[in-house]
C-alpha cells in the first residue's frame, strides 16, 4: 500500500490505518509497516512524502468476528 503523507516517517515505522469496514458502517484498523520512504515536492516550500507500506495485520472492528467462513 503506497500512503501520501504530509510529514516524514522512519523506514520500519508502524503506523495505524482506519479503513472503512466494506461490510459495516464501522471503521476497521490495519497496521502497516513503512518499508521505503520517498520526498516528493508540492511546491518551492512543500514537501510531500510518497511511503511504501506492507501490512502487518487488521484488527477487527468491534463486534466481529475474526473468523472466516
Amino acid at each position: 500500500m503506497l500512503l501520501l503523507l504530509p510529514e516524514p516517517v522512519k523506514k520500519r515505522q508502524v503506523i495505524e490505518i482506519q479503513v472503512p469496514s466494506t461490510t459495516k458502517k464501522q471503521l476497521g484498523t490495519k497496521l502497516v509497516e513503512v518499508s521505503w520512504i520517498r520526498p516528493i515536492p508540492v511546491s518551492a516550500r512543500v514537501k510531500m512524502y510518497l511511503a511504501g507500506t506492507r501490512f502487518l495485520f487488521e484488527l477487527s472492528a468491534p463486534g466481529q468476528s475474526s473468523r472466516t467462513h
